[in-house]
């Protein structure tokens, strides 16, 4: 009886979990996603996976194009201030692209302890 009701829980919820059309249950799905890409998982499926190279690439290469920016602001202008807060979101972006982009391997989970 027990799994039975497990199993009419778990219905429940994989139903609730995909009406996105209603505000509520948009937030609910786009946090999950949210919550991957931030914080990463132990078994990400493909899908996820590629989603979270992609992004971190994306990242990466937003940071990276600051950062040609800087040095063209620097060659240009000569301004500093410009140059450091430029330079500050190059390696914000790069780093918040590196972060999501090890999210979409798997990881080494310990063995249950006995």
């Amino acid at each position: 009886m027990g799994r039975r009701k497990n199993l009419d829980n778990f219905i429940g919820e994989m139903r609730a979990r995909q009406r996105n059309i209603v505000f509520p249950d948009t937030v609910r799905n786009g946090r999950a996603a949210d919550v991957f890409l931030w914080r990463g998982s132990a078994h990400p499926a493909i899908v996820q996976r590629i989603a979270a190279w992609m992004f971190g690439l994306v990242y990466a290469g937003l940071g990276l194009e600051f950062l040609y920016l800087a040095v063209k602001m620097r060659v240009e202008d000569g301004s500093s201030i410009g140059i450091v807060i430029v330079i500050f979101m190059s390696v914000s972006f790069v780093l918040l692209g590196i972060k999501v982009f090890r999210n979409g391997f798997l990881r080494r989970t310990k063995p249950p302890e006995e």
